[in-house]
């Protein structure tokens, strides 16, 4: 999860005349289209979006591409979906051309960029690491847990995760109105990398982004499992400091 990307999507408007052969995106991307999105994308004629613009490839890989850069994640419900996986190759490419990684789960369904490790001193970082708090990495365990377990639903209750994270409150610390805080700075953070995101019509329910399972592999859920423990019984591991903060890609 990096600092360059933001969390609204980057469009660029269709500029292609009335009457010249173009598809309208919506048509192609409708959320209830079952038919394999992309499939009909690219008829071999480019009209340009903007003044300028030499891309080679359709209008919908464009925009795909820039979400990839833009956004922390590509998932199933993202009408991007579909052209990430039809056109995985050539975004892959594109990709690399700017030092990034195309990571695509076809299991759990999503996508995302990541810094390439380019020893070249003539290299640029593009992408970089997002802090978590150890109150949002917490929580981060927690998310993964609930996704694992039911991963074709997996939504979770802000009361859930509100009582999880109770269980690691130190006993020494009396301020229960500071520890709520903290925890609904942890929730905001979380959903602010898209990882969870509120339920349509509420806020006290979340979906769990199958990107959590990236995020966090079976040797780091032990190990951060092992170390939380240890901070909520009032002890600290010689390796990690109970102030130490979480670095989430």
């Amino acid at each position: 999860m990096t600092e360059p990307r933001s969390f609204t999507s980057v469009f660029a408007d269709d500029l292609a005349e009335p009457d010249e052969a173009s598809l309208d995106p919506s048509s192609i991307f409708a959320d209830d289209d079952e038919t394999p999105g992309g499939s009909h994308v690219d008829h071999g004629q480019r009209t340009a979006r903007f003044e300028g613009d030499t891309s080679e490839l359709p209008h919908q890989v464009c925009w795909a591409l820039q979400e990839l850069v833009a956004a922390p994640h590509v998932t199933e419900k993202s009408k991007h979906w579909p052209i990430v996986e039809q056109y995985e190759a050539v975004l892959r490419s594109r990709l690399a051309e700017l030092g990034l990684l195309l990571e695509l789960n076809r299991d759990h369904r999503y996508a995302f960029t990541r810094q390439a490790e380019d020893p070249s001193p003539h290299s640029r970082v593009i992408l970089r690491s997002k802090t978590l708090s150890l109150a949002a990495s917490t929580l981060l365990l927690y998310l993964y847990t609930q996704y694992i377990l039911s991963p074709d639903d997996p939504i979770v209750d802000r009361a859930d995760m509100v009582e999880h994270m109770f269980a690691y409150k130190p006993a020494n610390d009396t301020d229960e109105v500071e520890f709520r805080k903290k925890i609904n700075t942890a929730i905001r953070s979380l959903e602010e990398l898209s990882i969870i995101k509120p339920v349509r019509g509420g806020t006290d329910r979340f979906t769990v982004y199958g990107v959590v399972t990236a995020i966090l592999t079976a040797d780091q859920v032990t190990a951060l499992d092992n170390r939380y423990q240890a901070i909520a019984a009032g002890t600290r591991l010689s390796s990690a400091p109970a102030d130490e903060e979480e670095q989430a890609e």
